[in-house]
C-alpha cells in the first residue's frame, strides 16, 4: 500500500471517528445517555454498529471519548492563554488567564459540558472525571506556586480538597 493510501486511509479513519463522536454527543445531549441507543448513533452517524465497537468499544466508551476530545479542547486552550501570557510574573493574573480560558473552553463546548455535569451518565464517569480533573487542577495550583512552607502545602491541599468534595 503506498504512503498516500496510508494517508487517506488514517484520513477516513479519523474523519468516521469525529462523525461518530459528533453524532453521539448529539443523540447523548437530546436524549440523555441512560435512554440514548447504539441504534440512534447508528442512525445519526450513519457508520455500521461494527464500526463504532471497532473504534469505540460501545456506549460507555462513547461517552468517555465525548469527554476526552472536550477535556484535550480545554486543555489546549489553557495552554494556549498561559503561553499568550509570555513574561508575565503575576501568579495571580496567570492564574486568573488560565480559569478564563478553562471557562472560555466551556462556554464554546457547553452542550457537552452540560451533558458531561448531569446526573444522567455512566455510572463510573465520576471518577474517571475527578481523576482528570485533579490532575488538571494540580497543574493550576502550580502556577500559583504556592511555597513549600507549611501554609504552603496545607493551602494547596485545601483548595484541592474543597474542589473535590464539589466534583
Amino acid at each position: 500500500m503506498s504512503t498516500d493510501s496510508h494517508g487517506r486511509r488514517w484520513a477516513k479513519t479519523d474523519a468516521t471517528q469525529r462523525r461518530i463522536l459528533d453524532a453521539a454527543t448529539e443523540v447523548f445531549a437530546t436524549r440523555g445517555f441512560n435512554a440514548a441507543t447504539m441504534a440512534e448513533v447508528v442512525a445519526s452517524s450513519g457508520a455500521s454498529i461494527g464500526s463504532i465497537y471497532h473504534h469505540f468499544g460501545g456506549k460507555t466508551e462513547l461517552f468517555l471519548a465525548i469527554f476526552e476530545q472536550m477535556a484535550s479542547a480545554v486543555e489546549g486552550k489553557i495552554e494556549e492563554a498561559l503561553q499568550q501570557a509570555g513574561d508575565e510574573t503575576d501568579r495571580r493574573r496567570i492564574f486568573e488567564l488560565g480559569v478564563r480560558a478553562y471557562l472560555d473552553g466551556l462556554w464554546e463546548h457547553r452542550r457537552v459540558a452540560r451533558l458531561l455535569a448531569s446526573g444522567d451518565r455512566p455510572t463510573d464517569f465520576g471518577i474517571t472525571r475527578r481523576d482528570r480533573m485533579t490532575s488538571a487542577f494540580r497543574s493550576w495550583m502550580a502556577v500559583l506556586e504556592l511555597d513549600s512552607s507549611l501554609h504552603g502545602q496545607f493551602l494547596s491541599r485545601a483548595l484541592l480538597r474543597s474542589w473535590r468534595s464539589r466534583h
